[in-house]
């Protein structure tokens, strides 16, 4: 029986076998996938020993290229993929099946490359969806021998019109993938939390980084949905709970548009965050509202900002007054009555002038240096610092002015360098003498030692004064606080503050213990020994646990 007269039923058989393989082709979404499949089938719905299958791009050049019956290693045999010429070209520009009988006497054909496998005859067809051609697809030398037929053919471009379909419709499932992950990319890159909720009950479907780290912290694993009622309630900003219908999801949900309404967010790991809420129905094309968008702006730094507003300048209007009425009686009892004033008298009153001024100066640079902190634009410049000559530099300057305290700086000899900012350092350790100065109203001795582990520097400064509290202990070094040991002591309470931002700024930590009330204070620096030192160290013990 020649190729022209097979029998009718195979006929049928084969269409039936090409429509099997567009089912199968359907099931895939990923266009690699697809194409591999649309190749791999095609050989078995008109058997040939070869399939190959080409993506070409607006220009007609073949930019993928798929094969079926090559083995890897023959595929580097012949180099790159084909660009669509000859032959191929045809299928593309043409829009019309080639049936080859013989692919080197055709004159259309450029032939093949050096190490491609022996090919004579050729069936094919473009990959057509509407006005678009999308590639082509091929077969080569027919299992039983015979020339490719009309029968062939037809089934072939049967399977051909189904994979044009599903080429399109994984790429553009990828397209879909590729945008579902930069919105993905883009909300978790968001600082405000950002949840979508489904109707009818407002069922969370989607939310992003910060709002799982604002709700379980941020190991929570990607992903991780919250459920209301369990992970996430709202109440109002003054705590009171929310009914149901007051909730911003479900009234984004009726299509109202929610902008900047405050609102605390209360979850399993967090009591209560005070949050700027807005909310939007996202409707389908149809209009209905299936979808809501929630924001949520942790406004919790904010509200601490205009706290600090409120606690600063109720502490600067308190403590900027004193001096300045000290600095403004006497200035004006020397200009009004000056001559009149006992030489004893003027000059202390001038040394009360100059004493306020410079308590003046030292709490405006401690609040600058502050608003740096708290603006994130302190920047420490940190370098191997030798720490006895700044610690006596520092007594030095703060005894001057505290003559009825004695201060001793007494460090072992050869004491590593410290890793530290010397500019930041001095203001500390100016920060801890002016401290203890003020903590011992009946004089003293303020001591500073250092000792090192080899990996640290830590420096010790020690004072005879009322002590702290047990309870002060843990509260010292926040914002504003002052220990009650001591009624009459001024200050701002943000010299110890500010004086742990700075030690943490340089790698380091900052302590204070206490044996209670009326036995002293001691406060201890820890910075990290410098690094030039440290590394001599690590090589010293190396060679020690390692002798040759």
């Amino acid at each position: 029986m020649v190729a022209g007269d097979r029998d009718p039923g195979n006929q049928r058989s084969q269409d039936i076998a090409a429509y099997e393989a567009a089912l199968t082709i359907a099931e895939e979404t990923t266009p690699g996938a697809v194409l591999q499949r649309v190749v791999d089938l095609a050989r078995r719905v008109v058997p040939a020993r070869y399939a190959a299958l080409g993506v070409a791009d607006d220009s007609g050049r073949i930019c993928q290229f798929m094969t079926s019956g090559i083995t890897p290693e023959e595929r580097a045999r012949f180099g790159p993929i084909p660009e669509g010429h000859g032959l191929l070209r045809e299928l593309i520009e043409q829009r019309v099946p080639l049936l080859i009988p013989d692919i080197a006497a055709d004159p259309r054909s450029v032939g093949f490359p050096p190490g491609h496998p022996p090919m004579r005859t050729l069936i094919g067809v473009p990959l057509v969806l509407g006005e678009r051609v999308l590639g082509n697809l091929y077969l080569t030398e027919r299992l039983d021998g015979e020339p490719f037929d009309v029968r062939d053919l037809q089934a072939l471009q049967i399977l051909a019109v189904h994979a044009a379909a599903a080429i399109d419709r994984a790429s553009a499932y990828q397209r879909v993938e590729a945008q579902r992950d930069q919105l993905r990319i883009i909300l978790d890159s968001l600082p405000a939390g950002v949840l979508i909720v489904t109707a009818p009950d407002a069922r969370i479907e989607l939310t992003n980084r910060a709002l799982t780290t604002m709700l379980f912290g941020p190991a929570s694993p990607p992903g991780r949905l919250p459920v209301y009622g369990r992970d996430l309630r709202l109440l109002q900003s003054d705590g009171t709970p929310l009914l149901h219908d007051e909730r911003p999801s479900v009234r984004a949900l009726k299509g109202e548009v929610l902008h900047n309404q405050q609102f605390l967010v209360e979850s399993g790991r967090v009591q209560h965050i005070p949050v700027l809420t807005q909310a939007m129905p996202l409707p389908n094309a149809s209009g209905e509202v299936e979808r809501a968008v929630l924001v949520f702006q942790d406004i919790t730094r904010l509200r601490e900002a205009e706290q600090l507003k409120d606690d600063f300048l109720s502490l600067v209007s308190h403590e900027v007054r004193t001096p300045l009425t000290t600095i403004h009686g006497g200035a004006h009892l020397l200009l009004d009555q000056g001559e009149a004033l006992s030489e004893q008298t003027r000059h202390e009153l001038l040394c009360d002038i100059v004493e306020e001024s410079n308590r003046l100066d030292r709490m405006m640079a401690n609040m600058l240096v502050l608003t740096d902190v708290m603006a994130g634009r302190l920047a420490p410049r940190t370098e191997p610092l030798l720490v006895e000559p700044l610690a006596r530099e520092v007594a030095a300057d703060v005894a001057e002015r505290a003559p009825d305290h004695t201060f001793v700086v007494e460090m072992p000899r050869g004491m590593p360098a410290a890793e530290g900012d010397p500019e930041l350092l001095s203001q500390v350790l100016h920060n801890l003498y002016e401290n203890a100065v003020k903590y011992s109203p009946d004089g003293g001795q303020i001591r500073t030692t250092a000792r090192s582990n080899g990996c640290t520097v830590t420096i010790e400064v020690a004072d005879q004064g009322i002590g702290l509290d047990p309870g002060d202990v843990d509260q010292v070094f926040e914002r504003f606080y002052r220990t009650g040991s001591h009624g009459g002591v001024r200050g701002t309470g943000l010299g110890l503050y500010l004086s742990r931002h700075l030690v943490q700024a340089q790698g380091g930590k900052i302590a204070a213990w206490s044996a209670g009330h009326g036995k002293g204070s001691v406060f201890t620096i820890t910075l990290p020994a410098a690094r030039e030192w440290a590394d001599s160290l690590e090589e010293q013990l190396a060679a020690t646990a390692n002798p040759r």
